[in-house]
């Protein structure tokens, strides 16, 4: 069970960071992703998922978030942005 203040029970957070760091991987505006996005059909490949990894976790640690982790069981198996956001974690400062 996740925290109650971890991005899953406050998606919206984790959902914009989400789109931020695979919008800059991919050159594309955030606002074109949504949660339900298939990986595949905006450009995602396992490469791109890999540098999203490293790129939200600089993102993380430029806004300072604490405890910040990508859960990479659920990284591998992500198909959508959704699962993508689903995968990261942090507390509230």
């Amino acid at each position: 069970m996740a925290p109650a203040d971890a991005p899953e029970a406050n998606g919206s957070a984790a959902r914009e960071l989400t789109c931020r760091a695979l919008g800059h991987v991919l050159g594309v505006a955030p606002t074109q992703l949504r949660d339900d996005s298939p990986l595949p059909d905006i450009g995602a490949d396992s490469v791109a998922i890999l540098v999203f990894a490293d790129v939200v976790e600089a993102f993380a640690a430029q806004a300072r978030l604490r405890a910040f982790t990508v859960d990479s069981a659920r990284l591998r198996v992500a198909r959508n942005v959704g699962d993508l956001a689903g995968s990261l974690t942090w507390q509230s400062v």
